[in-house]
């Protein structure tokens, strides 16, 4: 009974040991079969492939980056085929990695984890793939061809010295929308992009539409003579050089008798050699030079500036403005002595030939020279600018300030840049000739609720001015400027 009972054991056994190796051996060779395709949990770019052969995961990589990209401008729906921008995935680089993920645990390690029912690793190959920017960027150029409706510009209108509004529009942002494109390119299931649109909502006119307004101004007082303007956008450094003879533009620049404009320049050299405080005798001098322009005040302050001798003082004021880089601007001699005068200087302004307006030969400017001493007394009285960079250790904001405050004291009028500045602050210095009058002038600082700008306008006729014509045509002028910054009119 025991022996029967010991061959029965010994029978069992066996069975059981042959069911082991068998067991052992299919669940090899199912490994076998596993370890032969991807392991679950791989992906490639983000791309599942668990599973598959090195083959068909290939093919499953590049079937989803060569969907097309849903691209959306407003309500249009355009497809991009990652093909047509040179979107290629690099599966040369990628597998050979996720092979190496695949064997670098081992077979024996790797089928023991498989026999307890061990969870893979999770890994993703990182996407390698390469496109051509300059492909995205000609095929978004040709969407913005087709889609885009660029609002129209504002326009000059003639009645109201202002703008007529332009027309709403929207354009595609280029290169916000190539960023955002190539985010879509590398990614697997988000494949709609939103274009980004510039909603043109109010278009403002630009310093060339300002341009056309002062040219058709001009033309409304049918002037015939020569007319120079510049303006500067104190606020974002934009400019605009105006220059016309008979209603036509030429090109300048155009040189003008200075008239009383040429105190600027003397009060900015006078500044450049004295400090505050002021004495009063000074202060005086300064103020009736600029506030009620008397030539008188305006040579003791050339002989101030020359330490006694005004006319050495002149050479000191044309010296400092060729050092500020103004050719066309100088002074040779006093204003109220007769015969007290230096030679004349030669200027690029005064050499033209095409055209004269017959300046003083002892006291020259143009609107650009005189613009630009504009822009340096605001840039100063800020704590920059040329003015300081020129001059080290000469200026300081409170000078400059100081400047602007004489210059605004100048109440005559309201008259030139003044009369067409309604909703804002003049710091101005005027000029005409006394008899004839053939020549007129202002420049100016303009304070306004819609932007500060410096400008600078001469006018000369070859015939007698009427003063008040005249006065008017650069009121409309300036009117139309004062617009252009405050379409709103605040």
């Amino acid at each position: 009974m025991n022996r029967q009972n010991n061959f029965g054991l010994v029978i069992f056994s066996g069975l059981c040991l042959l069911g082991a190796v068998a067991t052992f051996t299919l669940e090899l060779a199912l490994y076998s079969q596993a370890f032969a395709v991807l392991p679950t949990g791989l992906t490639l770019g983000g791309v599942p492939v668990g599973g598959l052969t090195e083959a068909a995961a290939r093919e499953e990589l590049l079937t989803v980056y060569s969907t097309p990209l849903e691209l959306r401008y407003l309500d249009n729906v355009i497809l991009l085929d990652p093909a047509v921008v040179g979107f290629q995935v690099n599966t040369a680089v990628m597998l050979p990695e996720a092979s190496q993920f695949r064997t670098r645990e081992g077979f024996w390690q790797g089928f023991w984890s498989f026999l307890w029912l061990k969870s893979g690793e999770t890994y993703d190959v990182p996407l390698k793939a390469t496109y051509s920017p300059d492909r995205l960027r000609a095929f978004l150029e040709e969407i913005a061809a087709r889609y885009d409706h660029p609002g129209s510009a504002a326009q000059p209108d003639l009645g109201s010295l202002g703008f007529t509004p332009g027309a709403l529009g929207h354009t595609l942002d280029v290169e916000s929308a190539a960023r955002a494109i190539e985010v879509r390119l590398r990614s697997p299931a988000d494949r709609v992009v939103s274009l980004t649109i510039a909603e043109q909502t109010s278009l403002r006119p630009t310093m060339t539409t300002l341009a056309d307004l002062i040219q058709a101004s001009v033309g409304q007082f049918e002037f015939k003579g020569v007319l120079s303007l510049y303006l500067y956008d104190l606020n974002n450094g934009q400019e605009l050089a105006f220059d016309l003879a008979q209603g036509e533009r030429i090109t300048g620049p155009v040189a003008f008798s200075g008239m009383s404009t040429i105190k600027i320049p003397i009060m900015v050299s006078f500044f450049a050699r004295f400090d505050l405080p002021l004495s009063e005798e000074q202060d005086l001098l300064l103020r009736r030079m600029i506030d009620e322009s008397q030539n008188t005040s305006t040579d003791f302050v050339l002989r101030t500036i020359g330490r006694g001798d005004g006319l050495d003082g002149a050479r000191l004021v044309t010296a400092d403005m060729q050092v500020l880089g103004l050719p066309n601007t100088y002074i040779s001699g006093l204003l109220d002595v007769l015969g007290a005068v230096l030679t004349p200087l030669i200027t690029p302004a005064n050499s033209r030939t095409d055209l004269t307006t017959q300046p003083d030969p002892f006291n020259q400017t143009t609107a650009d020279d005189l613009g630009n001493v504009m822009v340096m007394i605001y840039q100063c009285s800020k704590g920059g600018g040329a003015l300081m960079a020129a001059f080290p250790g000469k200026f300081t904001p409170d000078e400059c300030r100081l400047m602007i405050e004489l210059l605004t004291k100048n109440e005559v009028g309201p008259i030139l840049v003044t009369g067409g500045t309604p909703g804002g602050v003049v710091a101005h210095k005027h000029g005409w000739d006394r008899d004839p009058l053939t020549n007129l002038a202002d420049a100016a600082i303009a304070f306004t609720p819609g932007g500060d700008y410096a400008l600078t306008v001469y006018a000369h006729n070859a015939d007698t001015f009427n003063f008040e014509d005249a006065n008017r045509m650069i009121i409309a002028v300036s009117r139309g400027i004062y617009n252009f910054f405050n379409p709103e009119g605040r």
